[in-house]
């Protein structure tokens, strides 16, 4: 499947919602542009229509129709003429000197009510496409003549008849001008989706960059390098979260790295020396193999060293194996007995009871595990002679607390507790010691987790205590 592009989704997705935007508004732009010139167009011949109409004139006599052609030239000419056309009773009255150039033409009478208008599209006696404005109107009857008018109306009980007028114009430039306006706003439609997706491309570009400046800083990013972070030339708001979190996470797996090399370090050096000293035996026995004294000595030596070897070996197994993993948790037992019998062993151990705490539904051979190491901590780290405590507390129904306290025999500081529960660290950089490896608090530490429970150290004077909770179940 074709991975997702970002800056493809975001030039597409703004380049349409911002040329839809402008492209709707030019539509109703070019729309009410088009509607208003054709109602100015229309409005232009209902005056001209009007116009015409004021200068037909009723008196007693007869009706005039007082039209001058120098002052309408549109009317006589043949260049771009217009047309009009009246008519009274049915026939026609008056028509237009344009209209004359063509004899056998005339425009089409309607029939209409008295005030009443009438627009049509038609075609012009020269061809053209155009527009008629038919108008019913009553011709005006002047002041000066309109006493002997109604004299005359009263005399003969005339009505006054109603005429009728046909105006004619082309409409082939207003269609003309308004196909140039589409065409015009059409352009301009294109001409903006092209400016807009040239303008949106540029600011999603612009908009990326600092992404594209994120990405770089992650393939640059080395957890061997002790100051490689993630960094901007400039904050941006949005990244600043995520650029603290993988710096975080950064930071965390840099922990993990060097103590990962030093895990290794230390782990060569554990087995380093008692192999250098499996070696020297042997390089021993071999050149002085008639040594009755050193042969008897060197069996014992080989097996406590192998023995230590083997130890080691276990108990790196034993925390890698359980490291990410969870134990089973299907043994129930009393936590009170189980401290004493591993206390058994060791006088100086004081196991305190609690009545309040029932027995739990945990993993026996864990939490032995967890007890076994903590006794033998405190037993090799303490002051002779020292006591060594070790009390139950329920903190809740479904969880206690085991502590075991020692005196320590090394000055320890908080900055140790940092590293107390490290595999194969020891307080002695030397590491003389041929019975303690390290590695029991790890497991300890480790085992915890597997029961999701947790393990903490605290110092108080020469005192140093650790607590284990754990879940009653």
């Amino acid at each position: 499947m074709k991975p997702q592009s970002i800056y493809r989704k975001l030039v597409r997705s703004l380049s349409l919602s911002v040329a839809s935007v402008i492209i709707v508004i030019l539509l109703l732009t070019d729309f009410a542009i088009d509607t208003w010139i054709q109602d100015e167009f229309n409005r232009a011949m209902h005056n001209k229509a009007r116009l015409l109409t004021a200068l037909v004139d009723e008196d007693a006599q007869s009706v005039e129709f007082d039209f001058a052609g120098e002052f309408m030239p549109e009317f006589e000419g043949d260049s771009d003429p217009e047309y009009y056309q009246l008519w009274r009773n049915g026939v026609v009255f008056e028509r237009s000197y344009t209209l004359d150039i063509f004899a056998s033409t005339s425009l089409m009478y309607k029939d209409l009510k008295v005030g009443k208008q009438l627009i049509v599209e038609t075609i012009l006696p020269d061809g053209r496409s155009g527009q008629v404005v038919y108008y019913r109107f009553l011709p005006q009857v002047t002041a000066d003549d309109r006493d002997e008018y109604n004299e005359m109306i009263a005399r003969t009980g005339a009505i006054q008849q109603p005429m009728l007028l046909a105006y004619a114009l082309s409409t082939e430039k207003l269609k003309f001008l308004l196909w140039l306006i589409d065409i015009s706003f059409l352009i301009a439609a294109i001409v903006v989706v092209l400016v807009v997706r040239i303008m949106v491309k540029r600011a999603v570009s612009i908009g990326l960059k600092p992404l594209e400046e994120f990405t770089q800083c992650l393939k640059s990013l080395s957890l061997a390098d002790k100051n490689s972070r993630v960094s901007f030339s400039s904050d941006v708001s949005e990244l600043l979260p995520i650029q603290d979190s993988i710096n975080t996470f950064v930071y965390e797996n840099k922990k993990l790295y060097h103590k990962e090399q030093r895990l290794a370090s230390d782990i060569a050096h554990e087995l380093k020396t008692p192999i250098a000293e499996l070696i020297s035996l042997t390089e021993v026995s071999i050149k002085f193999p008639n040594d009755e004294k050193l042969m008897e000595t060197y069996k014992p030596e080989m097996l406590e060293i192998s023995k230590r070897l083997e130890n080691i070996v276990a108990n790196i197994l034993l925390f890698h194996r359980y490291s990410h993993e969870t134990f089973e948790k299907n043994d129930v037992f009393d936590v009170y007995q189980i401290l004493s019998r591993l206390a058994e062993s060791n006088s100086r151990i004081d196991v305190g009871f609690n009545k309040d705490v029932k027995p739990i539904t945990s993993n026996l051979f864990a939490f032995e595990s967890i007890f076994s190491n903590l006794f033998k901590n405190a037993e090799s780290y303490s002051k002779t002679n020292s006591n060594i405590n070790t009390s139950i507390r329920l903190i809740s129904d479904d969880r206690i607390s085991i502590l075991v306290t020692n005196t320590c025999d090394t000055e320890l500081d908080e900055e140790d507790l940092s590293f107390i529960f490290d595999p194969l660290w020891q307080k002695d950089n030397a590491r003389t010691s041929n019975k303690n490896f390290g590695l029991g608090l790890s497991i300890v530490q480790t085992f915890a987790k597997a029961l999701d429970g947790e393990v903490d150290a605290a110092i108080k004077d020469a005192d140093i205590t650790f607590t284990i909770t754990l879940p009653m179940r």
